[in-house]
């Protein structure tokens, strides 16, 4: 858990700010979304949320940028965005407050979620069998914390491969999250699920074994949190199931050692576009 009090959030505001080249707010575009890196991010949502830090004092302390840091992707630029991002979706809130506890789109209140136990229950407890999902989800019961990379990649896999209702995984997410605060939390599962502004189309989908590739090209972070896969090398440790000789030198025997995966990607995915088409295509489009 971070250290309490305005004190040890102010300090921790102060490095990250102060970061030395390729440190801090300066080297967050090119570290943001590598799961395994803990100095990537400023990991000061648990502050902002609890009120310990002022959102515009941060920003003001960033902006006006220096001409050599004010292109589109400096990093500074960058984590101004994603303290607007979080207000904006407060501001979504204030002014739509049924998007609370119902989809900002109306229309996508139509899905037929999937409301079986067993595929909510193996996600939230960390056991798909996709190693980059289950490895987020431990870190969350563990540290009360996500990477915002991998918040994304866990609720695209609830909401298009399990096809369950978002609001499930925004209520575990909130039970669980010291940063857990309502307007971001609801906006970033939203988004994912496509119902809310600005969203993702529903059919973009995410693919686990590709996320995992992208942002944990060397299997650090699944290998912290999943340590019965340790002795996997990428890419067997983001799919192993694709890679019997690895497991087998491994010692590894899925279903055993490590659950097989729960879905298919390619027909989970052919079912959520269906899914999501029925809901949202009017009789008189069809």
């Amino acid at each position: 858990l971070p250290l309490p009090g305005e004190r040890a959030a102010r300090e921790a505001a102060d490095r990250w700010i102060a970061g030395a080249r390729g440190e801090g707010a300066n080297g967050y575009a090119a570290r943001r979304n590598t799961l395994a890196d803990e100095q990537g991010t400023s990991r000061l949502s648990a502050a902002l949320h609890l009120g310990l830090l002022s959102p515009r004092e941060l920003v003001a302390r960033l902006l006006p940028l220096r001409p050599e840091r004010a292109g589109e992707r400096s990093g500074e630029r960058l984590w101004v965005s994603q303290i607007a991002w979080r207000d904006f979706y407060a501001q979504v809130l204030w002014h739509a407050p049924h998007a609370a506890r119902s989809s900002w789109k109306p229309a996508y209140d139509a899905i037929r979620w999937d409301e079986r136990d067993e595929p909510f229950d193996a996600w939230r407890e960390g056991r798909t069998g996709y190693p980059i999902v289950d490895a987020a989800m431990r870190q969350l019961h563990a540290s009360g914390f996500m990477h915002n990379r991998a918040r994304m990649i866990t609720a695209s896999f609830l909401t298009k491969d399990l096809l369950i209702d978002w609001r499930e995984g925004e209520t575990h997410f909130l039970r669980h999250l010291v940063d857990g605060d309502v307007a971001a939390n609801n906006g970033g599962w939203q988004w994912c699920a496509g119902s809310g502004t600005d969203a993702q189309p529903y059919f973009r989908i995410f693919n686990p074994v590709t996320q995992a590739g992208n942002f944990d090209a060397d299997g650090a972070y699944v290998r912290r949190w999943i340590p019965e896969l340790s002795a996997l090398s990428a890419p067997a440790i983001h799919a192993p199931w694709a890679h019997p000789k690895a497991l087998a030198a491994a010692g590894i025997a899925l279903g055993r050692d490590y659950p097989e995966p729960i879905v298919d990607h390619a027909e989970a995915r052919r079912r959520t576009l269906d899914a999501y088409a029925a809901a949202l295509t009017s009789p008189g489009d069809r």
